[in-house]
């Protein structure tokens, strides 16, 4: 038998494929991008969400939690993506979190999820790249990121009941420390023994060391955008306060107290130093009714304070916007009072205490001195697009969502200024699914949640609704099932 011809190296090289993404970096993706399309033909907005590889499996019936890469790896990751596919240029990057399911998989395409009061709940970081086509030429984009934490601090606070009992660090529900500026809340107990109680400093402070870092130590580049991002410290009151802002994993059980840091995610696109300083302008919702003893008080609407945001940008100039965050704060209300503290970097959290919260927009923006600025906006405007609704706690997939955003962003024309993910309480007496609408939501303790996720676009002009004829064709959900109809929502 004659020997077999020996296979060149050449031969190789020609014939077969280069390794994909996903055999090189191993990375779980999820993504919208259209890899055969001409550079001319790309739809105005994709994304891609790339998850930590996983390197030991979770055991969900022992409760026992995966071990992940760290954030810092998906950057590489996501750096590395960049390199093979140059056509495509970062709009935004987003901490996007997935709940791992009962066997150990996880969904990426789902749109709802369930938070568990009694069960096992463990969660994924991942990152989210909303793309568009990269007009410009030159080399692919590298993106770099900062974690803002904010410093430890001792404050004083009354020393209710047993030092972290169940009345000594909650009243209410709500952190005593958060609480401080409201002495008439504790009535004579204000004016006892007092405590040191170690937290965070403020989101303010917090921003202002950042700046004071920066003016030393510039990052290598320009800010792509900030956002606000929840990191969880431990269990119980008494857990430590060390943040670990690379972890990509957290679990929790829904009935046990957890503590929670908020801190800043710096994304950056590598290159000459802009010399930037961060900035935050915040909008909370209006206060339309006080509350009373026995009536809860009411919010302003969603739309009324975007109507303001609107009105404020237009007015700014030597600025250049970087994200619009739909973020939630904690708040409470007694004697006829509303508690919010916006600053709070701190936060407890229990699925056995009512949690009542506030959905702010924060307004991220940069100036420098030595970067022209862009050309201030006229104008704001925003749509929501909400996944259709399927069924009771059934709606279509992401992938689903993104052809119906790429259909109505193509018709309509219009340029993106921003976008994001934003989640909303499930509703079920809603045709959609959710109140849109709505500023503020009640967690009761002990009962379940289910959350929706959305994409809300933001635009430089005003636009008109497109007629339906001209997108895709959308059931209307009535009555526990889809109709015959159709209606854009």
């Amino acid at each position: 038998m004659a020997n077999p011809t020996p296979v060149l190296p050449e031969y190789v090289e020609d014939t077969m494929p280069p390794p994909s993404y996903e055999e090189v970096m191993g990375h779980q993706i999820q993504s919208s991008v259209k890899h055969d399309m001409p550079q001319e033909e790309l739809p105005p907005l994709s994304y891609i969400d790339i998850m930590p590889r996983v390197m030991t499996l979770a055991d969900m019936r022992r409760k026992i939690a995966p071990v992940c890469d760290s954030f810092s790896v998906i950057i590489q990751a996501a750096n590395q993506w960049l390199l093979s596919n140059p056509k495509y240029g970062v709009w935004k990057c987003e901490t996007v979190e997935r709940k791992i399911k009962p066997d150990g998989s996880i969904d990426l395409d789902q749109m709802v999820y369930h938070e568990s009061t009694y069960g096992f709940n463990v969660y994924i970081r991942g990152l989210r790249l909303w793309l568009i086509k990269k007009e410009e030429s030159g080399p692919p984009q590298q993106l770099g990121l900062m974690n803002v934490v904010p410093r430890v601090k001792s404050v004083e606070i009354p020393h209710i009941g047993m030092p972290y009992g169940k009345r000594g660090a909650f009243r209410n529900g709500v952190p005593i420390f958060l609480s401080l500026n409201y002495p008439h809340f504790y009535g004579n107990m204000a004016m006892g023994m007092m405590r040191m109680f170690e937290t965070f400093e403020g989101l303010e402070e917090t921003i202002k060391r950042l700046n004071e870092d920066l003016e030393k130590y510039p990052i290598q580049g320009s800010v792509l955008n900030i956002e606000s991002a929840v990191i969880k410290t431990g269990n119980g009151i008494q857990s430590g306060l060390h943040v670990d802002a690379d972890s990509t994993v957290f679990a929790e059980e829904g009935k046990a107290r957890r503590r929670y840091a908020h801190i800043l995610r710096l994304f950056y696109l590598i290159g000459q130093p802009a010399h930037e300083q961060i900035c935050l302008k915040e909008f909370v919702p209006d206060v339309t009714k006080q509350p009373t003893i026995s009536i809860p008080g009411q919010f302003q609407d969603q739309d009324l304070c975007m109507t303001r945001i609107a009105n404020w940008i237009p007015h700014q100039t030597g600025i250049r916007v970087v994200n619009i965050q739909s973020y939630d704060v904690r708040y409470s209300e007694s004697w006829g009072e509303f508690r919010i503290d916006t600053d709070s970097c701190d936060d407890f959290d229990s699925g056995m205490t009512d949690r009542m919260y506030l959905r702010t927009i924060r307004v991220f923006y940069v100036i420098s001195s030595r970067v022209s600025p862009p050309a201030p906006v006229g104008f704001l405007s925003s749509k929501t697009f909400l996944p259709v609704r399927t069924g009771r706690r059934s709606f279509e997939t992401m992938a689903q969502t993104m052809y119906r955003i790429e259909a109505w962003l193509k018709v309509t024309g219009l340029p993106i200024f921003s976008v994001e993910t934003v989640r909303f309480l499930l509703k079920e007496s809603s045709a959609s699914g959710a109140d849109l609408s709505k500023s503020h939501y009640l967690c009761l303790k002990g009962v379940g949640l289910h959350f929706v996720t959305a994409i809300r676009v933001y635009f430089p002009y005003p636009y008109q609704e497109p007629h339906p004829s001209f997108l895709p064709a959308v059931p209307q959900y009535m009555s526990g099932k889809p109709s015959e109809t159709c209606a854009i929502l």
